[in-house]
């Protein structure tokens, strides 16, 4: 099958997308104030850089969930978010030098959160497949031989985000430093079955056939199907 280009790309995370996220990280500090919800259960652990990791908490006796940012022992800053897409084993966390990328899910919607690393200051959201809303909660949509997936892939530089409900299934690439969606592949109906970066290629797994995905501009194409490698 000859090598295949994403049907659109996507835009930059808008001023407008920028000016609601502040509000909304600014309600969440109101919230915490004046309800003073209070971190529960742990929910996920991801080792960063330098012996830091990021503690996904659930909100007790809430809906909604906490990021905090630890360097070792130290509790750096926490974040009040809604609830986490993800869980152990199954990570919605991606990050680079100076941000962090944490998967929400509320009202039908997946949504990608970019928080600043040094503080967990706010700097945008975006909505993952808008055009395939209301979209079901990941985890409760999951099967069986899915349970070691991820939802957030990255490589320090890109998150790739998979997504993905009854009848469909799409990958999308977002520039971890600069808010950017980059590209996005509709994967079709199948579930993905795996996904790795294997030599800087996007090794994704519908069943048994494999699609590689270049990760700068989201071209794939069959390696096991004979045709060429594309350039």
């Amino acid at each position: 099958m000859p090598p295949v280009t994403p049907r659109r790309r996507l835009g930059w995370l808008g001023p407008a997308l920028v000016a609601v996220g502040v509000a909304v990280g600014g309600l969440g500090v109101w919230y915490i104030k004046h309800a003073k919800p209070t971190p529960g259960a742990t929910v996920d652990t991801v080792a960063i850089d330098g012996g830091a990791k990021i503690i996904i908490r659930a909100e007790d006796g809430g809906e909604h969930s906490f990021v905090e940012v630890w360097a070792g022992d130290e509790l750096r800053w926490t974040q009040f978010i809604p609830h986490y897409a993800g869980r152990a084993g199954r990570s919605a966390i991606a990050w680079s030098a100076n941000t962090m990328s944490v998967r929400v899910e509320r009202d039908g919607r997946e949504e990608v959160w970019a928080l600043g690393l040094p503080d967990g200051t706010k700097g945008g959201s975006l909505f993952l497949a808008p055009e395939h809303e209301p979209i079901p909660p990941q985890l409760a949509f999951e099967k069986p031989d899915e349970a070691a997936v991820p939802l957030t892939l990255h490589d320090g530089v890109r998150s790739y985000e998979l997504v993905g409900g009854p009848g469909w299934h799409q990958i999308i690439a977002i520039d971890l430093q600069t808010g950017k969606a980059l590209w996005k592949v509709e994967l079709g109906p199948e579930r993905v079955s795996q996904v790795s970066i294997v030599g800087g290629q996007i090794d994704l797994y519908q069943g048994a056939e494999l699609r590689r995905i270049n990760p700068f501009n989201g071209r794939w194409y069959y390696p096991n199907s004979g045709q060429a490698k594309p350039t």
